[in-house]
């Protein structure tokens, strides 16, 4: 079993020559130079990149708002689909169309009585903060007004008489 082989060294001799002192400074002005070169043409071309991607990535960013606000359009009007759906449905119970028909149009079964009551007195609220000093009693009894009521309810042209 042969042992691996090592990389070749460069001898001592060669070590201890050195360049002289105003070949390394070239050297490395050299290798600077290239590393700002690299630098130069590294931000440059990301300069390039960004101008070219500068109008794509707006029209992407305006898109997805577009996108945004379509998605609240689409579920704006699915609410809108399933109050429908959900009135569809009752319009299909017939307890519902007659209720509707008599609150909206006014119909009455043959024989009922209709009632319609106008509220054309304008009532003043009563102030919250006013206290009565004194108990007030009326002159009518309720239990009396109540039974006329009552009848007139029962048969209103039998009382008018």
């Amino acid at each position: 079993m042969s042992s691996p082989r090592r990389p070749d060294r460069p001898t001592r001799a060669a070590g201890r020559r050195r360049p002289g002192v105003r070949q390394g400074i070239d050297n490395f002005v050299d290798r600077e130079i290239q590393r700002g070169g690299v630098v130069v043409v590294g931000l440059i071309i990301a300069f390039a990149a960004v101008i070219n991607l500068w109008q794509p990535v707006q029209i992407w960013f305006e898109q997805q708002a577009r996108l945004a606000e379509l998605d609240t359009q689409v579920a704006a009007a699915q609410a809108t689909l399933s109050e429908a759906q959900a009135d569809m449905k009752r319009w299909s119970d017939r307890a519902y169309i007659e209720a509707q028909a008599r609150q909206r149009l006014m119909f009455v079964y043959p024989g009922d009585i209709s009632y319609l009551v106008v509220n054309d007195v304008n009532v003043k609220p009563a102030k919250s903060d006013e206290v009565l000093s004194t108990v007030q009693t009326t002159s009518i009894n309720w239990v009396d007004a109540f039974l006329q009521s009552y009848a007139f309810a029962a048969d209103p042209l039998q009382v008018s008489k």
